[in-house]
């Protein structure tokens, strides 16, 4: 038997039954059914020693961190808003007092992958948003020490919402106090059954981050690290999701 059959079998052993709830009206279901509660335990016992918070950084600059952050985000694939972080970067631009005109210019200009040259989207828009960031008279003054007051400072940076300050604040501390809740960890929570299909993200933030702790916490497992995991699986995997959820709905 393959060594990597034998360690699932050898996990499935140890969950319980497929009918038994996990969380209050969510069923483990089968660890051989795509993105279920088992499903998910399976795969993180399977990833855990690959697991580093300090992985999910960008840089190793709080300043920097918090740009490269601003640069992703809605309509931004995320391979885009890294190659424009690093150009700026190059161009040493992402410093206190940084020139709007210049941020914008490599913003406008062309960006490359090595194979291919494509446009930044909203280049006005976050060169805007980086700018005052980085014009801040308070970045010496920046909570580094707690996470959740750290994301309650990162809301009062314009073009940073519930999402992206989640999203740094689990980069730069590996908070298991708070979610990155995009479309992929909310149609991964639907398949599973841990977030309601009315719910909402913009509207509904803090009450998905609940469940989304919740179930974290129901699997025994690093609300940050299977926050990753399920974000590439289900990247990569966005078209299987959909149909899942057809299926389901």
């Amino acid at each position: 038997m393959p060594r990597a059959n034998y360690c699932i079998n050898e996990i499935a052993k140890k969950l319980p039954a497929p009918d038994q709830e996990i969380m209050t009206g969510v069923k483990w279901g089968r660890c051989d059914e795509l993105f279920t509660p088992a499903y998910w335990k399976i795969q993180y016992q399977l990833h855990e020693e690959v697991f580093n918070y300090e992985y999910y950084r960008i840089s190793d600059n709080f300043i920097e961190e918090v740009c490269a952050c601003l640069l992703g985000g809605f309509g931004i694939k995320s391979e885009v808003g890294v190659i424009a972080f690093e150009k700026l970067k190059e161009k040493q631009l992402l410093v206190p007092k940084a020139s709007y005109k210049k941020v914008l210019k490599v913003l406008l200009s062309p960006l490359s992958n090595g194979t291919s040259k494509f446009h930044y989207r909203f280049p006005r828009q976050k060169a805007k948003y980086i700018c005052e960031f980085l014009n801040r008279e308070d970045l010496e003054k920046v909570p580094l020490d707690n996470d959740l007051q750290l994301r309650s400072w990162l809301l009062t940076v314009n073009g940073i919402g519930m999402k992206t300050a989640s999203w740094i604040t689990r980069n730069w501390l590996g908070s298991q106090n708070v979610a990155i809740l995009d479309i992929h960890i909310h149609r991964a929570g639907l398949i599973a059954g841990f977030f309601n299909t009315d719910s909402c993200l913009q509207k509904d933030y803090i009450e998905l981050e609940k469940k989304y702790l919740e179930f974290s916490n129901a699997l025994k497992v690093n609300a940050a690290n299977l926050d990753a995991l399920i974000w590439i699986q289900l990247k990569i995997a966005n078209n299987i999701a959909l149909n899942i959820l057809k299926i389901k709905n």
